[in-house]
C-alpha cells in the first residue's frame, strides 16, 4: 500500500527567504525557501491524498527529492500517512476525539495517531486492587479506550473509603468492591471488555497463576499487603515477560514505578546492590518505621495524582508513543514540599536471579534502588 504522506496541524509563515513551521508551541522549524517550493510541497501535503510518485509529478520534482523534503518533516513529526487514517468514523472518531488528537502530536509516517487508539483497543490490563490507587486509576484506562479490564479485590466498600475512592457511592456501603467497580466500568463504555475476580493475594503463586491465566499486556498494581506482594508481582512479571506499573505512598511521599522485562532493572536488583551503611540515620529512620502499623493517609488528591502518573505509564507500556518514564527510574512526589518531584534509578544487575537472564531490549541508565509500597492510598 502506498504511502500518502499528510501534514498535521502544522502552521507557517513567511520570514524572508525562509518559512518558520509551527507544530508546537516549544517546537519550530526554520526551512530555507527562497523560490516558494517548499510552500508549495506544504500545501500539497495539507490537501493530503497524494504518493510520493503523485507529489513528485505536481511538484516537477524527481521522486527522491521529495523524500528528502518529506524525511525533513517526519524527523520533526510533522506528518501522518493519510492511508493509515480514516477507520475511525462517526461515533468512533467522536467517542476517542481528543484521544486522537493527542496521539497526532506524536504520530509519524511509520505510526499514525489511529495506530496508537488500536494498540489501546486491542489491550489487556490486570488491575490488581480497586482501592483508593485504582479506583483512581480505572477510570482515565476506560477514558483512554483500553480495550479489556481484569479486575480484582476482596474488600467490601466501607465509609472510610470515601475520601478518595470515586468510583462507589453511598448506596454501595458493603458491596464488594470489585463488582461495583466492573458496573462502573460497563456503564461508563459498554464496549470495554470487564471480567471480576473476587480475591485477595496470599502468596507469589497466585500472582503467578493470575499472570498466567489472564495473560495480560499491562498489570496495574496497586495491593499493599501482605508486605512482599511487590517482590510477587515482580518476580510474576518479569518471569512472563509482562510490564508493570506501581504507586504509593510512605507518610508524606508519593512514588510511582514500573517494571518493563527486558528493557528495564526489576525490583529484585537492588537485593544484589552493595549492602547499605547500617549507621544511616534515614536508613534507621526507615527501619523504624517499619515496625509501625500502617495508616492509610491518601486523601482524594494524592490518590488522584498518583493515580494518573501510574495511568500515563501505563499508556506508554501499551502504546509506546514514547518510552516509559518509570521503568526502573522511580519519581518520588513529596506532599510536605510542595509536591516537588525527584527521581532515583535502580540499578539493572546482570546476575538478579530474577531478570538477570534476560538480554536487554535497549540500553537502561543504570541507577539506585528504591520501591513502593508503605502506606496504602
Amino acid at each position: 500500500m502506498p504511502v500518502r504522506p499528510q501534514l498535521k496541524s502544522v502552521l507557517w509563515e513567511r520570514v524572508g527567504d525562509s518559512l518558520r513551521l509551527v507544530y508546537d508551541v516549544r517546537d519550530q522549524l526554520m526551512i530555507a525557501d527562497p523560490d516558494g517550493g517548499v510552500e508549495r510541497l506544504l500545501a500539497l501535503l495539507r490537501e493530503g491524498g497524494r504518493t510520493v510518485a503523485e507529489l513528485a509529478e505536481a511538484m516537477g520534482l524527481p521522486a527522491e527529492d521529495i523524500m528528502a523534503g518529506l524525511a525533513v518533516f517526519d524527523d520533526h513529526r510533522l506528518l501522518e500517512d493519510g492511508e493509515r487514517l480514516g477507520g475511525y468514523t462517526g461515533a468512533a472518531a467522536e467517542r476517542h476525539f481528543s484521544n486522537l488528537a493527542f496521539f497526532e502530536s506524536f504520530a509519524t509516517l511509520a505510526t499514525s495517531r489511529e495506530d496508537f487508539q488500536r494498540r489501546l483497543a486491542d489491550a489487556h490490563v490486570l488491575v490488581l486492587g480497586t482501592g483508593g490507587l485504582n479506583s483512581n486509576t480505572i477510570p482515565h484506562l476506560c477514558g483512554l479506550g483500553i480495550g479489556r479490564l481484569t479486575l480484582l479485590d476482596r474488600d467490601v466498600v466501607e465509609p472510610r473509603n470515601f475520601a478518595r475512592q470515586y468510583l462507589y457511592t453511598q448506596a454501595d456501603l458493603g458491596a464488594t468492591k470489585v463488582e461495583r467497580a466492573g458496573a462502573w466500568v460497563r456503564a461508563f463504555d459498554p464496549s470495554i471488555e470487564v471480567a471480576t475476580v473476587t480475591a485477595g493475594i496470599d502468596g507469589p503463586d497466585a500472582v503467578s497463576a493470575l499472570v498466567e491465566r489472564y495473560r495480560p499486556d499491562v498489570v496495574m498494581s496497586g495491593v499493599d499487603s501482605p508486605t512482599s506482594i511487590d517482590d510477587w508481582v515482580n518476580d510474576a512479571c518479569v518471569a512472563a515477560g509482562v510490564p508493570f506499573v506501581r504507586g504509593g505512598m510512605y507518610v508524606t511521599q508519593g512514588v510511582v514505578w514500573s517494571v518493563d522485562p527486558g528493557r528495564s532493572a526489576c525490583r529484585a536488583c537492588g537485593r544484589s546492590a552493595p549492602a547499605l551503611d547500617p549507621d544511616d540515620p534515614e536508613l534507621a529512620a526507615a527501619r523504624l518505621l517499619n515496625t509501625r502499623p500502617q495508616t492509610n493517609r491518601g486523601i482524594g488528591p494524592v490518590a488522584g495524582l498518583l493515580g494518573a502518573l501510574c495511568a500515563f505509564e501505563v499508556l506508554r507500556l501499551l502504546t509506546r508513543f514514547e518510552p516509559p518514564a518509570y521503568a526502573g527510574r522511580p519519581m518520588l512526589i513529596d506532599f510536605a514540599a510542595g509536591c516537588t518531584t525527584s527521581r532515583g534509578e535502580w540499578v539493572r544487575d546482570p546476575a538478579c536471579p530474577i531478570c538477570g537472564d534476560r538480554a536487554p531490549a535497549e540500553p537502561v541508565p543504570a541507577a539506585a534502588a528504591m520501591s513502593g509500597g508503605g502506606d496504602r492510598t
